[in-house]
């Protein structure tokens, strides 16, 4: 166990002198004008209390944002509670999909972006009620982008999709692909991804669409996800349960990249028309088989468990990898941290938290 956490203490002070560097950011300037950028500016964030909602947060707040956040209801186990960002931003009580909460927002301020990050976040969960897997990503995405056209045309929308939009089709997947999406997941956010496209194609908003990869990072608590579940299972001495054989593949992204990623395609939806309306993909490019996964996290963390297979996931697409030449080729991005590094993080990271807990 010193092992790994000897592997996070240089992990976490490599990356901090390459973020002192300004290289983290992966955005153009110098450090100072990329500060200049959001400092002061009025920024309305959904999904505040989420696990990429945090991270995007704290990065707007690093660089001097005001940010406006809708926030549902208080959730203790969140980086939103835990790291007190209540305190340093404006909330708004209520539901992204609430037309009333929506219109009091816009009417009390002026947004200079909208980070659109609220939806339904269980795959099995929009399986069980597809009604409401709709309503927390398409009602919320529709009411934003009315909001702006008919109130704000001028602000920037960033509406985070999901990979999963693709569907189930052959990999890499790549933008110009046709969203082919079956479980009602998959079509809530491929809905919520087209309207998004529309609404930047034919009105001109300065709109732009995430596909990430899976998230992975400190302060995710939804522990029916692979990465954070298979620490806890070996921190307790205990046997991941895999709901899969095992064999499928999935693409990740570090969450503090994804965090930046997200404010990149913000910055250059403020400069280039020619993005409006664009989605674009973001993710380490790596298509991890889950039982190899699995088997990684207990290697680092030194653990002599054998994983168990249970076989029992439903309706679930068996394989998914993300083609990001897009966003390197018209954003300029890339990811600074690397998954192996941003597993060794995440570790790292909860091997503390849940000690100390």
């Amino acid at each position: 166990m010193r092992d790994v956490f000897r592997i996070f203490a240089r992990a976490s002070r490599s990356l901090t002198r390459r973020m002192c560097a300004c290289i983290g950011l992966v955005m153009a300037g110098t450090c100072e004008g990329d500060l200049e950028f959001w400092r002061d500016k009025t920024v309305l964030l959904t999904g505040a209390s989420g696990f990429l909602g945090g991270w995007i947060l704290r990065e707007l707040l690093r660089q001097g944002a005001q940010v406006v956040a809708i926030v549902r209801q208080p959730r203790a186990q969140s980086q939103f509670e835990l790291a007190g960002f209540g305190a340093r931003v404006t909330v708004v009580r209520g539901a992204a999909e609430d037309p009333e909460v929506l219109t009091t927002a816009f009417a009390a301020h002026r947004f200079f972006a909208v980070f659109h990050l609220a939806s339904m976040v269980d795959v099995n969960a929009a399986l069980r009620d597809p009604p409401a897997a709709m309503r927390a990503s398409v009602e919320t995405t529709l009411g934003i982008l009315e909001q702006v056209r008919l109130r704000q045309p001028e602000a920037i929308v960033i509406v985070a999709s999901s990979d999963k939009a693709y569907g189930a089709q052959a990999t890499p997947f790549r933008e110009d692909r046709p969203l082919e999406p079956q479980h009602p997941y998959e079509i809530a956010k491929a809905t919520q991804d087209l309207l998004a496209q529309s609404y930047g194609k034919l009105f001109g908003l300065k709109v732009g669409v995430t596909r990430c990869g899976n998230f992975f990072g400190g302060y995710d608590f939804a522990f029916a996800r692979v990465i954070p579940y298979t620490i806890r299972q070996v921190l307790r001495g205990e046997a991941p349960v895999l709901r899969s054989d095992g064999s499928f593949t999935r693409d990740f992204l570090y969450v503090e990249e994804a965090a930046r990623a997200h404010l990149l395609l913000a910055e250059r939806l403020a400069v280039d028309e020619t993005l409006h309306g664009q989605a674009f993909n973001f993710s380490h490019e790596v298509a991890v088989p889950v039982i190899g996964l699995v088997r990684q996290i207990i290697a680092l963390m030194g653990a002599q468990v054998e994983p168990v297979i249970a076989g029992t996931a439903q309706a679930e697409i068996k394989d998914m990898l993300l083609d990001t030449t897009k966003a390197r080729t018209r954003l300029g991005w890339r990811a600074e941290v690397d998954f192996a590094g941003g597993l060794e993080r995440t570790i790292g990271w909860y091997s503390e938290f849940l000690r100390a807990g």
